[in-house]
């Protein structure tokens, strides 16, 4: 039976090799305690400040069934925030994170060891170091940029978790680089990893996969590069109507794209469902999304005689641009304009 004493004595003896380990680990929890006490309240503040207490109603009302007064929202705005969007949601998967980094780096830290007494390292060991790297360095550029998510550290929990099995297998493509082709596969992301996997077994196999993906149909939108156009699909929104009639502030939450942002390509995508390619010339009008267009309608019912002029002409002259009746594109802004999506929109940017 192992007692305490003997515990003490095994730690005494490996304490080098532990206090890489810890230091390793902690490393790389470093930026996940920091967006978990500074990132977090930031990116609340951000929605909180971009949101009037009307536009809050009009989110409870419209995303989640909320029937209570108005007065009120501002409360259970709040409520409901912390429920689906609090920190306690990130502590799991820190707790994966964690666990691995500690069973791994103990591994990492042996190698370290080797390698200063100038010994072969083990692939191994490599493995470990190349995976430790990518995650830690993801986090940390995640963090600067506010965009992690509990995704990103659950996806940095399976690359620690995958990075011995992965890299051992890569490595037998040429054992004379075993340990370094270990080591470099280990500093790509998972993605990456899958099309060189299928590209290997392509050749090996003679298989014709479909390693390359049709662009996503949200690339469409003005703003949206492929970067981004990864981060929507991570959050399970791939085309132009998913994203139009979304929840705006959990697509916040699960990108850490800026809820202004957010709102702002939601509000092109309801204009495209209706508008597809004339979008992109009635932009020239000032006509970028469904804000635009709301206001535009609501300058058309103005009892402003020369507001409604100005917003009249507007019409007219985006018409003839687009190649449409001017009947016929009132009627599509004012199904935009009524759109429940759209008055949230127009709700969160108007005091």
């Amino acid at each position: 039976m192992v007692t305490f004493t003997d515990l003490a004595n095994w730690a005494f003896d490996h304490r080098i090799t532990l206090a890489l380990d810890v230091g390793l680990t902690i490393l790389l929890l470093c930026p996940l305690g920091y967006f978990l006490t500074v990132g977090w309240a930031r990116k609340y503040d951000e929605i909180d400040s971009s949101l009037p207490d009307h536009a809050k109603y009009t989110y409870l009302k419209n995303y989640r069934g909320y029937t209570g007064p108005e007065d009120k929202a501002v409360v259970e705005f709040k409520r409901v925030y912390k429920k689906w969007y609090g920190r306690w949601r990130f502590f799991i998967p820190i707790l994966l994170v964690s666990l691995i980094a500690l069973i791994e780096n103990y591994q990492l830290a042996l190698g370290l060891q080797l390698w200063v007494e100038e010994k072969p390292i083990t692939a191994v060991s490599a493995a470990i170091a190349g995976g430790y790297t990518f995650v830690a360095s993801d986090f940390i550029a995640r963090v600067q940029r506010g965009s992690l998510s509990r995704a990103d550290i659950l996806r940095g929990a399976l690359r620690m978790a995958v990075s011995i099995p992965v890299g051992l297998a890569f490595g037998q493509l040429n054992k004379d680089f075993a340990v370094f082709i270990a080591f470099g596969v280990g500093i790509f992301p998972l993605e990456a990893l899958t099309t060189i996997l299928r590209r290997v077994l392509d050749d090996k196999l003679k298989l014709q996969s479909d390693a390359d993906s049709v662009p996503d149909r949200v690339a469409l939108l003005s703003g949206i590069d492929r970067p981004i156009a990864e981060r929507l699909q991570d959050a399970d929104i791939t085309t132009v109507p998913q994203l139009a009639w979304c929840d705006p502030i959990q697509l916040t939450m699960r990108t850490n794209l800026s809820f202004e942002f957010v709102s702002d390509i939601v509000g092109q995508s309801l204009a495209w469902v209706y508008l597809r390619d004339k979008l992109a010339v009635l932009q020239a009008f000032g006509l970028r999304g469904a804000y635009e267009i709301y206001v535009l309608m609501d300058e058309l019912n103005s009892r402003n005689a020369s507001e409604k002029a100005k917003a009249l002409k507007a019409l007219k002259e985006a018409a003839e641009a687009v190649k449409m009746p001017m009947d016929g594109l009132r009627y599509a802004f004012y199904q935009i304009a009524e759109d429940t999506s759209t008055k949230f929109i127009y709700d969160s940017w108007s005091e």
